[in-house]
């Protein structure tokens, strides 16, 4: 027990009554793995992007081509979601674009 205070006793203000201060301690020590366990249950995180893929279809009579692209996407319940879309090459060049600028910015902050 008076490890346990030394431990974790710092984080109490000086003058703190020594018994409560050792109780709260030890029920903290004590709850600690069950509120890590429910604190990350609980947590918010957004979707993730488990894997893609793609292809690109020829142009129809006088059809521009399209880029066909699936994402599998993983949601914090562990469940995947698939969101399919087609771009045409002005829409994939704009995404593109801007896929570039996120990585600029993300080279520039943890440079």
């Amino acid at each position: 027990s008076s490890g346990i205070n030394a431990e974790y006793g710092g984080v109490f203000p000086e003058g703190f009554h020594k018994s409560l201060r050792g109780l709260l301690t030890k029920l903290a020590v004590e709850l600690l793995p069950h509120w890590r366990v429910k604190a990350a249950e609980q947590r918010v995180s957004p979707p993730r992007l488990s894997s893609f893929s793609w292809s690109v279809a020829a142009p129809q009579k006088g059809g521009e081509p399209v880029c066909f692209l699936n994402l599998n996407i993983k949601e914090r319940e562990g469940r995947v979601q698939s969101v399919n879309s087609h771009l045409s090459q002005e829409a994939l060049s704009s995404l593109i674009d801007s896929l570039k600028q996120v990585k600029g910015q993300i080279t520039t902050m943890t440079s």
